[in-house]
């Protein structure tokens, strides 16, 4: 009994000791449990901040994810990256990645606030590359390592260009056309031009089109022109270059004209030439020797006839016209090469040049119409003379020697008295000298030509009238009261008068007459 009741006694102290630790089991549990959910509740409260989720009145779920870096891993290789999208300042990026390593294949982001594509090899190497530039689409591509293939780029007004290039990045090949740029040699439409170049980048071959027509150049590297054929609405032409440009043919047809010439140079100018050209207007020859100058020329045409004659040194010695039912005209040089006789002869004018064997602007010309005669004296290519039939009478011209001092001088006859005018090289008169009816008169001006002195006599009286500006300054008038001299302020009023009067009686006195 004694053992038994020992037995019962450690049993129920063993429960009683068993159920004393569960309370505390618990608490632990609880504890773990409550860590566990502050874990939790931080790492929603973390996933809140990144994710949003709203729900449509239909019941569609849309996500939203705010941050800076998302990346997509593979499941089955978690140490690679197969997606990799951001976002910055600029905006936003995509990064695609080849799946065996951590290369970007494709990406998409927005540089500088413009969008920007590049594709790349397994190399890291460019293969493709599309950006916008001045507000254009540029497109470029790449051949295995990335070396460049083509560009292609569109231009703003419409239109736009593809380069094929080789592998230094020089152009073998372009074709453009831009909308926006019209064509400033013919007035056409923007043209569309494609061109081919050799390994250097030198241009063998072009053609071009607009609505106007076309062209084409050809030629070897360094003469892209040594062949040209063009076609537009007035007409075909050809031109034919030497490789060292220094012989040419050119052949031209047109509606009126057909023109074969054969000349030096590239084009027909400073060198030997002969040319032949027909048309409606008729036909010509010309000739010119090795040095550009003409030997003759011979032309018939539907309204005169001409011949000249030329020396060695290309210098005309005779020419003949005849213009139908207009003028006939005579021209003879003499051996120094200069003019030494002219004459014309029309209708309505006949005259004639004599001039200096040894200076060809050195001459005296003489003409006669129905109303009037004149006459022209000159000097080294300036007038020094010139006299004739005026609109009053008669009337004659003096010139100074030289542009920088060509002061001119004018004499010339009125219906009651003469008159004499000094002027500079463009003609402002300076000094007016008149014989009036009243008496005479002496004007001086300033250096455009408005007066700022006047003296003068007006029946029995004398004056003296200076202005600045056009204001009346001093006046000095002899007049049968006496003399006066009246002083005036830049409004015109009198402020000081010589003898001292008042100002309306000063005024008067020192008015000078009209017509003075």
């Amino acid at each position: 009994m004694g053992q038994q009741r020992g037995r019962i006694f450690a049993t129920k102290h063993d429960r009683t000791s068993t159920m004393k630790d569960e309370p505390q089991d618990i608490q632990a549990t609880l504890l773990a449990l409550q860590t566990e959910m502050a874990e939790v509740r931080a790492r929603l409260s973390e996933l809140e901040k990144v994710v949003d989720i709203d729900v449509n009145e239909d019941g569609t779920r849309q996500v939203y994810i705010n941050c800076t870096d998302f990346v997509v891993r593979p499941a089955h290789a978690a140490h690679l990256i197969a997606l990799h999208l951001g976002a910055n300042e600029d905006g936003g990026y995509l990064e695609l990645h080849y799946p065996e390593a951590e290369v970007t294949a494709v990406s998409l982001a927005i540089e500088d606030g413009l969008p920007h594509i590049q594709i790349r090899g397994r190399d890291c190497k460019l293969r493709a590359d599309t950006f916008i530039h001045e507000d254009t689409g540029m497109s470029a591509v790449f051949s295995t390592g990335g070396v460049p293939g083509a560009l292609m780029r569109a231009r703003a007004g419409g239109g736009g260009s593809v380069a094929v290039l080789q592998a230094d990045g020089r152009a073998r090949g372009v074709l453009v056309h831009d909308a926006s740029l019209p064509d400033v040699q013919d007035g056409n439409s923007a043209p569309t031009e494609l061109i081919m170049a050799g390994p250097e980048g030198k241009t063998v071959l072009k053609l071009r089109a607009d609505d106007g027509g076309g062209m084409i150049t050809v030629g070897p590297p360094g003469q892209p022109d040594a062949a040209a054929l063009v076609a537009r609405e007035n007409g075909p032409a050809l031109l034919l270059h030497s490789p060292d440009q220094q012989h040419s043919v050119s052949i031209i047809a047109a509606d009126q004209m057909a023109e074969v010439c054969a000349h030096e140079g590239a084009v027909p100018e400073g060198g030997s030439q002969a040319s032949l050209s027909a048309g409606s207007f008729g036909s010509s020859v010309v000739l010119k020797g090795v040095d550009g100058k003409k030997g003759a020329d011979m032309s018939v045409l539907d309204v005169a006839s001409t011949l000249s004659l030329h020396d060695e040194d290309g210098q005309d010695r005779l020419m003949l016209a005849h213009h139908f039912g207009s003028h006939t005209a005579l021209s003879v040089k003499s051996a120094a090469g200069h003019d030494a006789y002219r004459v014309l002869a029309t209708k309505d004018v006949t005259s004639h040049e004599i001039v200096a064997p040894a200076d060809s602007e050195t001459k005296i010309l003489a003409a006669v119409t129905h109303e009037k005669p004149v006459t022209l004296v000159q000097k080294s290519g300036r007038p020094i003379l010139m006299f004739g039939e005026g609109e009053l009478g008669g009337i004659l011209c003096a010139y100074g020697p030289a542009a920088q001092h060509a002061g001119i001088a004018t004499l010339s006859g009125g219906l009651v008295s003469g008159s004499l005018a000094l002027a500079t090289v463009d003609g402002i008169p300076q000094l007016t000298l008149d014989a009036t009816d009243h008496g005479g008169r002496l004007l001086i001006n300033n250096d455009i030509g408005f007066q700022r002195i006047a003296m003068g006599v007006y029946q029995e009286a004398a004056g003296l009238h200076l202005n600045n500006t056009g204001s009346i300054g001093v006046q000095a008038v002899a007049t049968p009261k006496g003399g006066v001299v009246t002083v005036s302020d830049m409004q015109g009023r009198v402020v000081a008068t010589l003898p001292d009067h008042d100002e309306d009686d000063s005024a008067s006195w020192g008015r000078l007459p009209d017509g003075f």
